[in-house]
């Protein structure tokens, strides 16, 4: 059961000085039973619960609300759990306000996360490329391509000049020795994540 409109806003003035624990959004107090908050509500004081901020957790049995922790997010209010982030995606959930995340947050282009509930993204390594955000896997070059030997790479680049030459999925750069692989007219990931053909993904 809800309290009346002018409770909520009477409440509001009477707890606006407690800052320790996440405010009630949108005035959503929730009613207190048997001594205790409701699964998905928190104990906002010592009389009233209020519903699990977005960002948070509530079990409702330790009248806490508990902030999402790195790797999870929950957009909800009112929830008893923190969702996960899928892989491709990270949160690193930096409290604020005492709430975790709301969201999940796509790993760059350059970067790629094969597993999900994580805290950050892998950079695209030394021969390896990403070139698409979200992404759980990185892509290996063609023949006659290669990516910088640095991380983060987005894209790979056409061998010419001095050293025209790369092995496929050869973290070695361009080369100006011989190979015997067939060379690749194009290196293009597909818009679908799709490595390029005759590459490897991982």
């Amino acid at each position: 059961m809800l309290f009346s409109s002018s409770f909520v806003s009477a409440a509001f003035m009477l707890f606006s000085s407690v800052t320790a624990l996440p405010q009630p959004e949108n005035g959503e107090l929730a009613s207190r039973t048997t001594g205790l908050c409701a699964p998905g509500s928190y104990l906002y004081n010592a009389t009233t619960c209020a519903f699990c901020p977005a960002g948070s957790s509530c079990d409702g049995k330790s009248g806490v609300a508990q902030p999402c922790g790195s790797g999870h997010y929950q957009p909800s209010v009112n929830s008893t759990a923190c969702l996960s982030c899928d892989s491709g995606h990270f949160q690193p959930s930096f409290y604020q306000n005492a709430k975790g995340a709301n969201n999940t947050i796509p790993c760059p282009a350059g970067s790629y996360q094969p597993y999900g509930a994580q805290a950050f993204c892998y950079g695209a390594p030394k021969g390896r490329f990403q070139g698409l955000p979200g992404q759980a896997t990185v892509c290996g070059t063609c023949c006659g391509w290669a990516a910088p030997l640095v991380n983060n790479n987005i894209s790979p680049v056409n061998c010419n000049g001095t050293t025209p030459n790369a092995w496929p999925n050869s973290g070695d750069g361009c080369i100006s020795s011989n190979t015997t692989c067939v060379r690749a007219a194009s290196c293009g990931q597909l818009a679908n994540g799709t490595c390029p053909a005759d590459t490897f993904s991982g």
